[in-house]
């Protein structure tokens, strides 16, 4: 079965923490970049700030909408109100992608 047909949590729960987290990181870029309409994802970098790249809390909603759905699981609107840039929003999304006992 290809990666790309394996469901994105089960992906994620088969990986080491770093390459989850890189990962999650790719996922939290690539939904900002889509809800705020930048064409290129390159130019959100991880340790940019949301407010900086733009991100009003309108979008903030759509931007947690989109990972619930990635993920397949729902992320707690708290889970990214506490972290500021988008690394620190994919180590804050790292204990919903682990495993059911990790």
């Amino acid at each position: 079965m290809p990666a790309d047909a394996v469901p994105l949590k089960a992906r994620l729960a088969a990986m080491p923490d770093a390459e989850r987290e890189r990962l999650l990181l790719d996922v939290v870029v690539e939904c900002t970049a889509a809800v705020l309409g930048h064409p290129d994802v390159r130019d959100l970098e991880p340790d940019m700030e949301f407010a900086e790249a733009g991100v009003d809390s309108i979008a903030a909603v759509e931007i947690r909408s989109r990972i619930s759905a990635r993920l397949g699981a729902p992320v707690p609107r708290t889970v990214l109100e506490a972290a500021p840039t988008f690394a620190e929003a994919a180590r804050a999304l790292l204990p919903l992608s682990r495993g059911p006992r990790g």
